[in-house]
């Protein structure tokens, strides 16, 4: 289901981006968003790993020079940090039920890479219009 999800999520995400000149957050960010429509925090907890990684590396760009693949970079490994950072600070609150962690590794950092390249509401509403598409097909060829 991963897998059938992250072609769709391209080949989706690649139209829509042709179609509006809008990104996605990364052509394979909508396919892993659109595995977790049923736990929606989740996915809030995704978006706020990505505002604290662009947040960081908007700080480290006043006193480094970052571009290109520097910049990705940056963005990629403070992903990383922010979503470790999210849930090391949410295994402090007392059992909630909900899954309160940020979905992967890199998809916060993707989508504070396009976040700085074209702005956050931008970003948002394309990531969730490709993300939503995306669930569809998925329902759509499940049955």
């Amino acid at each position: 289901m991963a897998g059938t999800s992250i072609i769709i999520s391209i080949v989706l995400g690649f139209v829509f981006s042709e179609l509006t000149g809008w990104l996605t957050g990364g052509l394979v960010v909508p396919g892993y968003l659109a595995l977790y429509v049923d736990q929606p925090l989740r996915i809030v907890m995704t978006y706020a790993a990505a505002a604290l990684a662009f947040l960081a590396v908007k700080l480290l760009a006043r006193v480094t020079i970052l571009f290109g693949r520097r910049r990705f970079m940056a963005f990629i490994l403070a992903g990383i940090c922010a979503g470790a950072l999210l849930d090391m600070m949410t295994g402090m609150l007392p059992p909630s039920g909900s899954d309160l962690r940020a979905i992967g590794y890199v998809v916060p950092g993707l989508i504070a890479n396009d976040t700085w390249k074209q702005g956050p509401a931008k970003t948002l509403l394309a990531s969730l219009a490709v993300t939503l598409a995306t669930r569809a097909v998925l329902l759509l060829i499940a049955h």
